[in-house]
């Protein structure tokens, strides 16, 4: 082949070469638009289970479930629709279904910081589908007003009456059930009010996350029972003294086979639904007259961080103690009618 016929084919060749190259890349780009429009086209329902996909990766199922049912009120009060038709007119239309729906109690509408926290969830949700480009534009959504009401909390000395009759009925219960109930309740009520720890950090914890020779107790993940702890900034927690020699008085009576902190005796755990902790704490609380309160978020924690501050420790100390990730929040937990006022205002100079 002469000069000229293998200048003409390498020619050839390379249009060839650059008219499928362009090609693919055409093909490319449509795919890319394609893919682009039908983003722009999903519906609140299929944005909803990708959403679903992608918070399972980083959360535990209690808090999925807890996102994802926002979004099903959402789509129960305003049908499937795409979610780029989401405007103003929609989060009204959200709130007013919300206010509608049933309370706890009987007779009852949704609570206004439950409909606050469904609409804030699918604030979230909106923003998860700004950031994947399913739609154009960011929302301020309208909130609904929440009253604001001080902490409700009991007194150390109220928390006292509790404790003497959870160590009466220690001595006087005879049935394995009953007795078995009562000593994890006396463990989850010594835990609580000395670390400040939550409820479901105490429900899972395992015998092996305490130790007694650091003396701290590490809240780590507990995948066997698909839990995470909720922030935990500052995951291990110092035991103190009277929490010390009662940990090493329970902990020297446990049977081998037993792997809980809240244990029934043969490895298994006390109870499977940490809500069921609640209601048992909620009927000793009933039975010495105390009104109710939720008795692990008010009654231990809010409680003892309130006692805390009014003893001077500091706020920033409290703060790590009850694992806040602001200090606002741990002094949404101060309950401020217990402040005394007189040592204000005798230091008022006099004028």
């Amino acid at each position: 082949m002469d000069k000229d016929a293998q200048s003409f084919k390498l020619h050839d060749l390379y249009e060839e070469a650059a008219n499928k190259l362009k090609g693919e890349q055409e093909q490319k780009e449509e795919t890319r638009k394609k893919q682009k429009a039908d983003k722009r086209r999903m519906t609140v329902q299929q944005a909803r289970d990708l959403w679903k996909d992608e918070l399972s990766v980083t959360n535990d199922d209690k808090t999925v479930k807890l996102y994802v049912r926002s979004v099903d009120y959402y789509l129960k009060a305003l049908g499937n629709h795409e979610v780029r038709d989401f405007n103003r007119g929609s989060n009204v239309k959200f709130i007013k279904h919300l206010k509608q729906l049933p309370g706890k109690q009987a007779g009852s509408t949704m609570a206004p910081a439950s409909q606050n926290m469904h609409v804030r969830h699918l604030g979230i949700f909106l923003r998860w589908c700004y950031a994947h480009e399913i739609i154009d534009k960011r929302h301020e959504l309208k909130m609904p007003q929440v009253p604001k009401k001080d902490m409700e909390t009991y007194s150390v000395s109220e928390l006292g009456k509790a404790k003497s009759l959870i160590i009466k009925r220690m001595d006087e219960y005879t049935r394995p059930k009953d007795l078995c109930a009562i000593n994890n309740m006396y463990r989850a009520f010594m835990l609580a009010t000395n670390t400040l720890l939550r409820l479901g950090a105490i429900w899972s914890l395992p015998l092996s996350a305490i130790d007694l020779k650091q003396r701290i107790i590490r809240i780590r993940n507990v995948p066997e029972l698909k839990w995470q702890p909720k922030k935990m900034k500052f995951p291990n927690k110092p035991i103190n003294d009277q929490l010390f020699e009662f940990l090493k008085q329970d902990l020297a009576g446990r049977s081998r086979r037993e792997k809980w902190f809240l244990d029934k005796g043969d490895g298994s755990q006390w109870l499977t639904d940490s809500s069921n902790i609640s209601h048992y704490a909620a009927k000793i609380f009933n039975d010495v007259g105390l009104p109710y309160i939720k008795p692990f978020h008010w009654g231990f924690r809010a409680t003892m961080t309130t006692h805390l501050l009014n003893e001077g420790v500091k706020p920033q100390i409290v703060q790590q103690l009850a694992d806040h990730s602001s200090l606002a929040t741990t002094m949404s937990y101060f309950n401020s009618r217990t402040v005394d006022q007189r040592e204000a205002t005798n230091a008022i100079p006099e004028i």
